[in-house]
Order: C-alpha cells, then structure tokens, then sequence
C-alpha cells in the first residue's frame, strides 16, 4: 500500500529566526530555503523509512 506522504514547510522567517538566535547566525532567505528543503527531504526519508520497517514486513 502506498502512502502520499505530506510535509508542512516551516516558514524563512521562523528558520531565520531560530539560527539567529540559537547559534548567532545571520541567514540570507535562500539559505533558510535550502534548509527547509533539505529537512522536508530527511523527514519523508526517515518516515518512509520507519513505515517499511515496522509495517511492510
């Protein structure tokens, strides 16, 4: 059975936000984007990845 997997995007703003204030960095819109991309990209993996394993033996 295959699943639509749907993830919500954090907005730049909130990504900005929070590295400037945990870690003191300044991040332009297109790094933060880079960032939402690629934390959307591990999510659905490691979803994926814990569906087949615990459900598709």
């Amino acid at each position: 059975m295959e699943k639509s997997i749907d993830v919500k995007t954090i907005s730049m703003e909130e990504i900005i936000k929070i590295f400037k204030e945990d870690e003191g960095l300044d991040l332009t819109y297109e790094e933060a984007e880079q960032i939402s991309i690629f934390l959307s990209l591990l999510l659905k993996i490691t979803v994926k990845c814990f569906l087949e394993n615990n459900f598709y033996k």
